[in-house]
């Protein structure tokens, strides 16, 4: 472990962010790239064993790295900073200052989500979205007295900072999340402009969406297994996804569809075709609704008949 981290070993929380100022650097010599970006990573691969501010240090220097642009034009920053915040929640018995640490929590995570979806499918987000799992509870209680001396700002090329107000949705979004369960799957459906809600297991989209099939594929892909009722003013469209089969139906072709959704396909890449619906064997009228229909509906714990009228 770098010597540099410390001074941060004697658990002297009211000092670590004036200690933070002093190990913070400004400006570095392009061709020293390389070797800091090795430091770091190898401080990140050890860092699970120092003390909690010892860990929180560590986080704030890579965020320093990232703001004087070190990984200019390398993503892989984010694996380490994934793992970082993971090390950040704290074991039981270690003495903390909660909101401080959570400051710290809340910028980091803030960081992975910078050009990233909690709910997407690339690899940014698939990071993203491990590292919020881990850590987005502890993220709520950020104090932003902290959290403005913990920004980074830079001018350089290359770099990566964010601000406060991307620390503050951050926040947001887990204060909600510790509040309501569906606080993130809103979140996500509502960047995708889609305005939905929950109504007796059901996520109901509403909007003037011109084909409410896609707009059923793409917010049932983001909430994942469930229902969907996606519906503009001239059509609506049901669809139950559990494990690798998913039904459809939608108003204007009164009959059940059932398709395999086998990885990597999704309910949106299955529908992301041409203007007709994906082809299918396995149709079957809409009422009586067939076993296939009747086993999804009871495995996602929605009322096929509710389901049933909102088509008619």
């Amino acid at each position: 472990m770098d010597d540099v981290f410390a001074r941060f070993s004697e658990n002297r929380w009211d000092d670590f962010l004036d200690e933070l100022d002093k190990i913070r650097v400004s400006v570095v010599d392009p061709a020293e790239r390389p070797q800091m970006k090795a430091t770091a990573r190898r401080d990140a691969r050890e860092a699970g064993s120092q003390p909690l501010l010892v860990r929180m240090a560590i986080a704030d220097h890579y965020l320093n790295l990232l703001a004087i642009g070190v990984w200019a034009g390398d993503e892989s920053w984010r694996a380490d900073l994934r793992d970082l915040v993971a090390t950040l929640v704290p074991e039981g018995d270690e003495s903390r200052d909660d909101g401080l640490l959570s400051s710290v929590i809340a910028v980091v995570l803030a960081q992975l989500l910078q050009d990233a979806r909690l709910r997407g499918g690339s690899e940014a987000d698939v990071i993203a979205r491990a590292a919020w799992e881990k850590a987005q509870e502890w993220a709520a209680y950020a104090e932003d007295r902290h959290v403005e001396r913990l920004l980074h700002a830079s001018t350089e090329a290359g770099a990566r900072v964010v601000t406060a107000s991307e620390v503050q949705e951050v926040v947001e979004l887990a204060t909600a999340a510790a509040d309501d369960q569906h606080a993130e799957t809103l979140a996500a459906l509502e960047a995708e402009g889609l305005n939905a809600e929950v109504m007796n297991g059901v996520w109901v989209v509403d909007g003037d969406f011109r084909n409410p099939v896609r707009a059923a594929a793409r917010a049932i892909t983001l909430t994942g297994y469930g229902c969907v009722l996606a519906r503009n003013e001239r059509q609506s469209a049901v669809m139950l996804w559990h494990e690798n089969t998913l039904a459809m139906a939608d108003s204007k072709v009164p009959r059940w569809r059932v398709y395999p959704i086998l990885a990597p396909v999704t309910p949106q890449s299955k529908f992301s075709g041409g203007e007709g619906l994906p082809a299918t064997r396995d149709t079957h009228p809409l009422a009586p609704a067939p076993e296939v229909v009747r086993r999804l509906a009871d495995a996602v714990g929605v009322n096929l008949s509710h389901l049933l009228a909102a088509l008619r």
